[in-house]
């Protein structure tokens, strides 16, 4: 069997989407690999396996929830087995801080068997606050992740690379603890069910879109793509993340890389 580049990613507003697939499409053909892509943002796909051989890559792209891997990736990523392939990592963030989610991902993979060789954060728009990160990644993000994919192969292609060393602290950031904050509904609702089919927790009901069950994220894929802006939040807590994010976070930030 031949050696793959398996690219997963996690997205529901399709930021780290974008970054997975432009980095995986790079390292594929740099690497002269065949390439399996996995969306691990619906709980379908969630709850398969994945066992890698050694010659395999794995490409992985995240969003960075307050710092850290999205609790939600936890079970999916304990069902990988690495078999001592490479692994490559993405953490996507809104223009703040990636804080220890890169870390966390490469202890993470590490874990299950793989060799962290290359990582990197990349800016993308800020789901809460549209304004922070508006329009990333843009043309020099990318430019940047081509870069990032060339200098990967060659450490990759040189033979047994080594593990790489990322910013972060142990322990890990606290999370924040769960809140239940749930999108609210606008009568100009349609009920065309893109929200429904978008939600990456599926707590939105197929009855009625405006019902949403506990279990919410706050991804906001929900808001994001809805044609009539019909979902909206308005708690005091994200009114006040939207605050303080477009205080302090508006200057434009740039990607790291770690080879």
């Amino acid at each position: 069997m031949s050696a793959t580049l398996q690219t997963l990613f996690f997205s529901p507003t399709h930021s780290s989407r974008r970054i997975a697939l432009a980095l995986g499409d790079g390292l594929a053909a740099a690497l002269g690999m065949p390439q399996k892509n996995r969306d691990l943002t619906f709980p379908p796909d969630r709850e398969q396996s994945l066992d890698c051989g050694p010659d395999d890559i794995l490409l992985f792209a995240f969003p960075v929830y307050a710092g850290r891997v999205p609790q939600v990736l936890e079970a999916p990523l304990s069902r990988l087995r690495g078999n001592g392939a490479v692994a490559v990592i993405a953490a996507v963030y809104g223009n703040r801080d990636y804080d220890d989610a890169l870390l966390e991902a490469a202890d993470l993979l590490t874990r299950q068997g793989f060799v962290v060789a290359a990582a990197g954060a990349f800016i993308a728009e800020h789901s809460v606050a549209p304004r922070v990160g508006a329009g990333r990644p843009d043309a020099q993000d990318m430019t940047v992740l081509a870069d990032f994919a060339r200098r990967a192969t060659a450490k990759i292609a040189a033979g047994n690379p080594a593990p790489v060393s990322v910013k972060g602290r142990r322990p890990y950031k606290e999370r924040i603890p769960a809140a239940d904050v749930r999108p609210k509904t606008m009568d100009s609702c349609s009920k065309c069910m893109i929200c429904v089919a978008g939600c990456p927790m599926n707590v939105i009901s197929r009855e009625d879109p405006a019902v949403v069950a506990t279990g919410c994220i706050r991804c906001r894929a929900c808001v994001k793509f809805c044609p009539q802006e019909a979902k909206f939040f308005d708690d005091a807590g994200t009114a006040k993340i939207r605050e303080m994010l477009e205080s302090k976070c508006l200057a434009r930030r740039e990607p790291e890389l770690f080879l």
